[in-house]
C-alpha cells in the first residue's frame, strides 16, 4: 500500500494535466512494447513498433523494463512542459541522481556496459540516450496522437467537471478502482509496496496517460521529487477516436487555412522558438515568424520575448480552438 499524505495546502495544489506528459508515454510505451497484455488495445502497435525499433530507440529498453522500477530521471516534471523541456530535463539530470537511479535499477536488472559511462556523466551517452527518447516519441507516441488526444480530453474534461461540481473526494473513485480517499490520506494498493508520502505542502500532481491503459497508476520512487501519479484513461474506440480528430483538424483548416492551422497544432506540441516552429511545421523561418505574428496578434498564441529570441506557446482560447470548442 502507498499512503499519500495530504496537508490543507496539498488539496489546494493539486493539479490535474490537461494534456499527455510526452515522457511518461514514452516511458509507458517502452513497457507496453515488452509484454503482451490488452492484444486488442496495443497488439497491433506493438507488432509494428517491435518491427521498427531502431538501434537508439533500443538502447533504451534496457533503462525502462515492464516491471518493476524505472529511473526517475527519464520523466522529469519539466515534460509537461513538452517534449523538448522534458528533454532538456533528462539532459540536466544531476549526476548524483544519475548513479544512484542507475545503481538501483542494476539491483533487478542486467544494465549494458554503456550505463556505466552514463552514471559517470558522460555527455556522448547521455546525448545518445536523449536522442533515443526524442525518436521513440517521434516514430511511435506522435503518430498515435489522433487516438490519444481524444482519450485523454474525454477523461480530463470528466475530471475538471467532478472537482468544479463535486470536490476532490468525488474524483478519487473516478481515477482508478486501486485508489481510496480516507482524508487527509490517499491510499493506492500497489503490490508488494508498503511505503508513505508527505507531500508537506507540495500538492499532487495527476497525470493521465494513455499507455498506462489497466496498469497500476504510477508514482515516483523518489519522495524528495516532485510527487505525481500517473493513472490511466479509458480508450475510445480507435475509428471514432479517428474520424473525431480528422474531422477537428479539418473545421480548424476551414477556420485558419491549411499552414496556419498546422502552424498553431505545432506550438501546441509545446513552447518553441520561431526557428523550432519552423522546423516543427515544415516552412520556412520568415513563415513561421509571420503566422505566428498573427496567431499572437488574434489572441490563439503567447509569444514571449526572452533576451534576442522569443517563445511561442499556446493559450486557452488557441487550445480551444485545436480541439474544436470554437471552431
Amino acid at each position: 500500500m502507498f499512503r499519500v499524505h495530504f496537508e490543507c495546502a496539498d488539496l489546494a495544489r493539486t493539479t490535474i494535466a490537461q494534456e499527455p506528459d510526452p515522457l511518461w508515454e514514452v516511458l509507458l510505451g517502452l513497457h507496453v512494447l515488452q509484454t503482451d497484455y490488452e492484444p486488442e488495445t496495443f497488439g497491433t502497435w506493438r507488432e509494428r513498433a517491435r518491427a521498427r525499433l531502431s538501434a537508439l530507440e533500443q538502447e533504451l529498453l534496457a533503462l525502462a523494463p515492464p516491471v518493476g522500477y524505472s529511473p526517475d530521471f527519464l520523466t522529469p516534471r519539466a515534460a509537461g512542459q513538452g517534449l523538448e523541456a522534458g528533454l532538456a530535463a533528462v539532459a540536466a539530470t544531476p549526476p548524483g541522481q544519475l548513479r544512484s537511479e542507475l545503481s538501483r535499477l542494476s539491483d533487478s536488472v542486467r544494465l549494458p556496459a554503456w550505463s556505466r559511462r552514463l552514471a559517470a556523466g558522460e555527455n556522448s551517452v547521455m546525448t545518445r540516450l536523449v536522442q533515443g527518447l526524442r525518436s521513440f516519441h517521434r516514430t511511435k507516441i506522435a503518430p498515435q496522437m489522433p487516438m490519444i488526444t481524444p482519450a485523454i480530453e474525454a477523461t480530463v474534461a470528466k475530471h475538471n467537471g467532478t472537482v468544479a461540481g463535486d470536490g476532490f473526494e468525488s474524483l478519487i473513485p473516478q481515477l482508478h478502482p486501486t485508489l481510496r480517499w480516507e482524508a487527509p490520506v490517499l491510499s493506492v494498493d500497489l503490490p508488494h509496496i508498503d511505503r508513505d508520502l508527505y507531500l508537506n505542502g507540495r500538492g499532487l500532481r495527476l497525470v493521465p496517460s494513455f499507455f498506462c491503459w489497466r496498469k497500476y497508476p504510477m508514482m515516483l520512487l523518489d519522495p524528495a521529487l516532485p510527487p505525481v501519479l500517473v493513472y490511466p484513461v479509458r480508450h475510445a474506440d480507435r475509428a471514432e477516436a479517428v474520424v473525431r480528430h480528422a474531422d477537428r483538424d479539418r473545421a480548424v483548416a476551414d477556420l485558419l487555412g491549411k499552414t496556419r492551422a498546422r502552424v498553431l497544432k505545432s506550438i501546441s506540441s509545446g513552447a518553441c522558438s520561431t526557428s523550432e516552429l519552423a522546423a516543427r511545421a515544415g516552412i520556412s523561418l520568415a513563415s513561421a515568424s509571420e503566422h505566428a505574428r498573427i496567431l499572437h496578434n488574434t489572441g490563439l498564441v503567447t509569444t514571449h520575448r526572452i533576451g534576442s529570441s522569443v517563445r511561442h506557446m499556446l493559450n486557452p482560447i488557441g487550445a480551444d480552438v485545436l480541439t474544436g470548442a470554437r471552431t
